[in-house]
């Protein structure tokens, strides 16, 4: 099978003594939506750098649909827009001259360049300022363009570093919606970030970065199926009293409770079934149950303990 992404057993060494990639190895199918996320100074900005021709690595190769970058990167990234850290801006220009610029260094035609500049600007809500120095920007006005310059030449892979870096919750989510269109028109996207809830949101899958490692690579559904639920939240419809606590923490299958503000807190051993038996005796007990939550599983628990678990911490 040929991979619109894959590294070989990436090792990256900055002065001889700082290994920023020890040995990484990925593969990234054609229209899948990739999370990459690490501490800082992990090595995924160093791995995007290396698989967008900005470094060599020390060992190893990176391949962009079956080609190497490293040795061939005119044919390997001619379908690929990057986002890589905070691009430097001309204050004096307007978006419309700069991607103009870049349109004529992906040589499209003037009328090419014109209709997606039109296209890409209402994608990224800068339609309005076109014609605006850049200058007067903000941080997340300047994201946005930045992300317009990556999709101007409509490529078949994106590559993102730290793409919602500077946004307010609203930009975060109109590049959340923007990165599932590209999904829904099979454009294979490789994003860097530190933000675990947007990786969950918007990627089908996640690796895991430290120490140049990668330490764990799965979908989002296998990894939040890994992590095992511990807790379950119980709304009752009238306060309980402390002999309704003390029947409840009689339960066989029950480990232990918590009130937090009028919701009971179940620690459990996790297993579906016993969440299910416990329920079941709540019930026959006749408590007036208006909501029964197991605790929901984040990527972030799962990021806890893999982490963890790399760094031998217990």
């Amino acid at each position: 099978m040929e991979y619109a992404i894959q590294i070989e057993n990436l090792v990256k060494k900055y002065n001889h003594d700082i290994t920023a990639l020890d040995g990484a190895s990925i593969k990234i199918k054609k229209g899948d939506v990739v999370g990459y996320v690490g501490p800082n100074g992990s090595g995924k900005t160093t791995t995007i750098k290396i698989l967008t021709n900005l470094l060599n690595p020390t060992s190893g190769h990176a391949y962009i649909n079956g080609v190497d970058v490293n040795k061939y990167p005119k044919k390997a990234l001619q379908s690929v827009g990057a986002l890589i850290e905070v691009p430097g801006v001309y204050d004096y220009l307007t978006p419309h001259e700069v991607l103009t610029y870049f349109g004529k260094v992906h040589r499209m035609s003037n009328k090419e360049i014109d209709q997606r500049i039109k296209e890409v600007l209402d994608l990224v809500k800068l339609s309005a300022w076109e014609y605006k120095k850049i200058g007067s920007f903000s941080t997340g006005m300047q994201r946005r363009l930045a992300i317009a310059q990556s999709i101007l030449h409509d490529p078949e892979i994106l590559i993102l570093d730290e793409p919602v870096i500077g946004l307010d919750p609203e930009g975060i989510k109109d590049i959340r919606e923007l990165i599932k269109r590209f999904q829904s028109e099979d454009m294979t996207v490789f994003l860097s970030s530190h933000l675990l809830q947007e990786v969950s949101e918007i990627c089908d899958s996640v690796i895991f970065l430290d120490n140049g490692k990668i330490v764990a690579y799965d979908s989002v559904k296998n990894i939040k199926n890994r992590v095992k639920i511990k807790s379950i939240d119980v709304k009752f419809l009238n306060p309980l009293s402390k002999e309704k606590i003390d029947k409840i923490k009689s339960i066989e299958f029950i480990d232990g409770i918590k009130v937090v503000n009028g919701i009971v807190r179940i620690d459990f051993d996790g297993k579906p079934k016993t969440s299910s038996q416990i329920l079941s005796k709540l019930v026959s007990f006749g408590f007036e149950i208006v909501s029964y939550a197991p605790e929901s599983v984040s990527l972030e628990d799962f990021y806890v303990s893999i982490m963890g678990d790399a760094r031998g911490v217990k």
